[in-house]
């Protein structure tokens, strides 16, 4: 029998241990505890267990270190579930919890993001739906948005919000934002508001622009103009996380870079921020003005504390 506050200790693989770690990391979790509770208070969103498939034995799993947590009162439902299973089926506690936690791992990591932050994202959801604002807290600081859709990475690891915010006077495109799911907190409905993308056919009409060319830099249809020297040329190609696509070269449309000389990238002013600092001066960033003028401020910075 299992209940609320009772710890339970539950022999695992090592893939699956070193995934959950991942994600309790990845997510911002307490623990592993943390994770596991969250994992079982949701156990019915899963596949019912079938008795005569609930796994190998316990011995397998000897030199790997058990997960050990306590049931908390979320998981109430979970305990009374898995006793009555447990009886009737002749199946251990561990090996049920085991179930879960493999359901649980063997979801697309952006999947998953979702299934543990679904309280923030069905608020965020229903925000979407009405077409309204919502006042939240991002990576603790607060902010005035509209959600917009949910997307995720090309590779499904990770799951974004699309946020349309509150400033009216700036450029259509600028106002876009996708924020990582698992640091939205405190999702609070803004009722009888009307969402900001909304209020104009040009906000709208890119809103629906992110959703069918989705990045998590929010790349189409921003250009950043870029010198690379021949150095700079070759970093490009050996640099291939977050690398933004080249569309043009001297003037005319390009697909790769080989030489030094003036590129056009589609390129967000975030992403370039993020992929450019590392080409240090084989980097030219050319525009926008605004962009340019801000990696001359940070090299200054820089420059300054390697002078002292």
């Amino acid at each position: 029998m299992v209940s609320v506050s009772q710890k339970i200790k539950v022999a695992v693989s090592n893939l699956l241990r070193s995934q959950m770690e991942l994600d309790v990391e990845d997510y911002g979790l307490k623990s592993l505890s943390d994770l596991c509770n969250r994992i079982l208070a949701r156990y019915a969103e899963f596949t019912p267990p079938d008795p005569t498939k609930m796994g190998p034995d316990d011995t397998l799993y000897k030199n790997v270190p058990s997960l050990q947590f306590s049931l908390n009162q979320h998981g109430e439902s979970f305990a009374n579930f898995a006793n009555s299973f447990a009886k009737n089926a002749g199946t251990k506690i561990a090996a049920l919890c085991r179930y879960y936690f493999e359901s649980y791992v063997n979801m697309p990591r952006g999947k998953r993001e979702c299934f543990i932050f679904r309280d923030s994202l069905d608020k965020l959801t229903s925000a979407a739906e009405a077409h309204a604002n919502v006042n939240l807290t991002y990576r603790d600081k607060p902010k005035h948005v509209s959600p917009c859709f949910l997307a995720f990475s090309p590779s499904q690891v990770r799951a974004y919000v699309v946020v349309c915010d509150d400033c009216i006077d700036a450029p259509a495109a600028t106002r876009f934002h996708s924020l990582r799911l698992c640091h939205i907190k405190g999702v609070a409905l803004e009722t009888g508001s009307e969402a900001f993308h909304c209020q104009k056919f040009e906000l709208s009409r890119q809103a629906e622009t992110f959703r069918e060319h989705f990045d998590p830099f929010l790349c189409y249809g921003q250009q950043v103009k870029v010198k690379l020297s021949e150095e700079g040329a070759k970093r490009y190609n050996k640099l291939t996380t977050n690398r933004p696509k080249v569309i043009a070269f001297g003037g005319s449309e390009c697909a790769e870079v080989n030489d030094a000389g003036v590129y056009i990238f589609e390129c967000s002013e975030k992403l370039a921020k993020v992929y450019f600092p590392q080409f240090l001066s084989d980097a030219d960033i050319l525009e926008p003005r605004d962009l340019r003028l801000w990696f001359k401020e940070e090299f200054e910075k820089a420059a300054g504390v390697y002078k002292r």
